[in-house]
Order: structure tokens, then C-alpha cells, then sequence
């Protein structure tokens, strides 16, 4: 049985800022035998709710879990699910997902430079590994990179942690000399600078945001037009715009900030305690760093600094963006990462160790610090990772 430890942020302040809770959500039901988990359960809130907030969860997870239709606005033909949830069910509801719903995405460096190709990183789903051919692609692409569906459990916690406390560890000079150069992905927002928190190359600013982008980039629906500049206010489908309403986008906003964080497995072995202390002897906690505040008087046990950093090294060649060029990306939280294989942004990594020997770049001393530990240690380094 896993069990939460995370220090977690009052909900009153996220359901404060809801104005639609007494709203109806035609279609948004329960599939039949579902069992909503409770408070500190697997995919549960994080904390016990009221019953304005019980009912407002059970609409937004309802949401999660629905199947949406042509008629409903579902963008066609590409897409891999026609639900949240078709993704995000790995080890639960909200969870990650396997390699069969990755997305691959192309552009082009053959200039030297990457470029963006006509519509930008185009994303083509139902490509799995193995599963591109050129009729699938335009033929100016060059570079070309999988899309790991990551855990949406937790975000909530990472929604509050403040651009003050990213910035802070921050090291683009490498000024202590360690080899790491973590840098903040920084976004233009209406002209106001922004953290970026969430994304593989940390693209998303706050967590309405990633729900905006998501749903036009995974589903093809729109949503309401905020002012940010996140998703996608129109198209050109039969379906009445927004295709999401507000009230559904408030419900759904809800619960991806109240959904927990994943458990940890609190295993009394010895062996996770001596791979805990290996974890940072080895020097991975530098990056994943095991917790960050969170607001008001919190923590998050992501284990992650929310920083970009190039892990891949000399010669990779993948998706480049203002701000974070090719090879570089988010440090992911390693929260629940025993239940979330395959792993790196890709999915090229089988298993835990797999992803460490193939971590570079910056990685590089944790990676050889890894090769370096006897096999027993390298054991017990896998065994707290494996708890988490």
C-alpha cells in the first residue's frame, strides 16, 4: 500500500477561485463500476473535500474519463484517444501512459539550425515506435522525436510552487563548478515574463494553461478564451465554439488541481534507505531535487528542480524551441516513476536503469557515478527509486 506524504496545499484556495460550481455537465457521467477513490487513495484528492468540492471533483474526473464525439468537436483523423483518460491511466486514472500513445513529432536541422516546418512541430498521432513512414510526414522533415505521455498526478502541488523558488536554483554559469547548468524556461505571456513549469521542455506556465493546450493538442476541442494564448479558441469543425464550455473547463481545472500527487511505497527494506543516500552521493539529487515549497507553507516531494537541462549530450538531434534548444529538457518528477515505464522524454528507456545509463550532457557524472557503484548498490539505488 503506498501512502502520501506530501505536504498538501489547502483546496479552499483552488475552489475559491471557481465560479462555476453549481453548474450541470450533460454527458459527464461515470462509466458503470468505476470507483471514485478517496482522499489519499491512488488517483484520489488530497485531501478530504466538502460537498460543493465532492461534487464539483466528481464532475471534472467525470470529464477526464469521458469519450468525446465528432459532434462534441474531437479533432480528426490523428488523434490517439478521444479522452483524457485514453492517455493518462498508468497506474491509474490520471496516470502516464504506455509507448502505444506517444506522439511523434518533426522538423528540420539540415540548414545547421533547427526549423520549424510549415505549421510548426506538427504532432502525429498514432505513430508509435517503428510506425512512421515518409507518406506520414512532409518530406522537408529531417528530425524527428517521440512524446512520452506524462503523469498529470501532482500538478496541482507544482501549480503552487512559486517562480521565485524555480529561479533560485537556477546555475547558468555552472558558477559551483558541478557540470550542471539548469536554466528556467522563461515565457513571454502578454508581454509579462512567466516560469514555465510544465511540459517535457517546461512550456506551460500554470496549470489552466496546460489544460488549454492539451485540450487542443490531444483532442482537437477548444476552450475558452482566456487571453493567455494557451489552446485553441476556434476551428473550423461543425461543433459550436467553445467546445468545451467554461463550466466544463472549471470542473475539469478543478480536478487536476486537487487529483494527489503518486504515493510513495514506503518500504521499511534497508536497501531503499542506502539507495536514498546513494541518490544523492552520486549526485542525481542535484537536479531531482527530492522537494520544493509550495504555497501557503507546503511541500512537494517531486523530486525535480522544474529547470531545463541538456541530459542528452553531444550530437542529439530533436525538437528545439525559443528557449530550449535541442537535447534540453524539464528535469521530470520522478514521483511515482516505478509505475511509469518506459522512460526519458521518448520512452527509448526500458527500465530505470536503462534511463540512467542513458542520461548525458549534464547527466553525465550521475550517469557514470551509477556505472560506477557495485552491482548490490546499483541495486538499492533501483530499490528507492522503485518507492517512490
Amino acid at each position: 500500500m503506498r501512502r502520501l506524504i506530501q505536504t498538501i496545499t489547502p483546496l479552499s484556495l483552488v475552489a475559491g477561485s471557481l465560479a462555476f460550481i453549481g453548474a450541470t455537465f450533460a454527458g459527464a457521467t461515470l462509466f458503470a463500476g468505476d470507483t471514485n477513490p478517496g482522499p489519499g487513495e491512488p488517483g484520489g484528492p488530497m485531501q478530504p473535500l466538502g460537498p460543493t468540492q465532492q461534487a464539483l471533483w466528481d464532475r471534472g474526473r467525470a470529464l477526464f474519463d469521458k469519450d468525446f464525439h465528432i459532434a462534441d468537436g474531437l479533432g480528426v483523423p490523428e488523434f490517439n484517444g478521444d479522452s483524457c483518460r485514453a492517455c493518462h491511466q498508468d497506474p491509474v486514472m490520471g496516470g502516464a501512459g504506455p509507448l502505444e500513445v506517444n506522439v511523434a513529432r518533426f522538423g528540420s536541422d539540415s540548414g545547421g539550425n533547427f526549423i520549424d516546418l510549415p505549421g510548426g512541430q506538427a504532432a502525429s498521432k498514432l505513430r508509435p515506435p517503428g510506425h512512421l513512414s515518409r507518406e506520414n510526414i512532409p518530406a522537408e522533415a529531417d528530425v524527428f522525436e517521440q512524446r512520452q505521455t506524462p503523469t498529470v498526478l501532482g500538478l496541482g502541488l507544482i501549480d503552487h510552487i512559486s517562480d521565485a523558488t524555480i529561479l533560485a536554483n537556477q546555475d547558468p554559469t555552472d558558477a559551483n563548478g558541478d557540470g550542471i547548468f539548469g536554466v528556467a524556461r522563461i515565457l513571454d505571456v502578454n508581454g509579462q515574463p512567466e516560469v514555465g513549469r510544465f511540459g517535457w521542455k517546461a512550456q506551460i506556465p500554470r496549470l489552466a494553461d496546460f489544460l488549454r493546450d492539451a485540450m487542443a493538442g490531444e483532442l482537437g476541442l477548444t476552450t475558452p478564451d482566456d487571453g493567455r494564448g494557451f489552446g485553441l479558441a476556434a476551428d473550423g469543425d461543425l461543433a459550436a465554439d467553445p467546445e468545451l464550455s467554461p463550466e466544463r473547463a472549471e470542473a475539469l481545472n478543478f480536478f487536476l488541481m486537487a487529483i494527489g500527487p503518486p504515493l510513495r511505497g514506503g518500504s521499511t527494506d534497508p536497501a531503499v534507505a542506502r539507495g536514498e543516500q546513494l541518490f544523492t552521493d552520486i549526485a542525481c539529487a542535484r537536479c531531482h531535487i527530492p522537494s520544493l515549497p509550495t504555497a501557503p507553507g507546503g511541500e512537494a516531494a517531486l523530486y525535480s528542480d522544474l529547470l531545463l537541462h541538456d541530459i542528452m549530450g553531444p550530437g542529439f538531434r530533436g525538437m528545439a524551441e525559443d528557449g530550449a534548444p535541442s537535447g534540453m529538457y524539464r528535469t521530470p518528477p520522478l514521483w511515482g516513476v516505478g509505475d511509469t515505464a518506459p522512460y526519458l522524454h521518448d520512452g527509448r528507456a526500458e527500465t530505470l536503469q536503462d534511463a540512467i545509463m542513458m542520461h548525458g550532457g549534464e547527466a553525465t557524472l550521475a550517469s557514470q557515478g551509477f556505472l560506477a557503484l557495485p552491482a548490490d548498490s546499483q541495486a538499492d539505488l533501483i530499490a528507492f527509486l522503485e518507492d517512490l
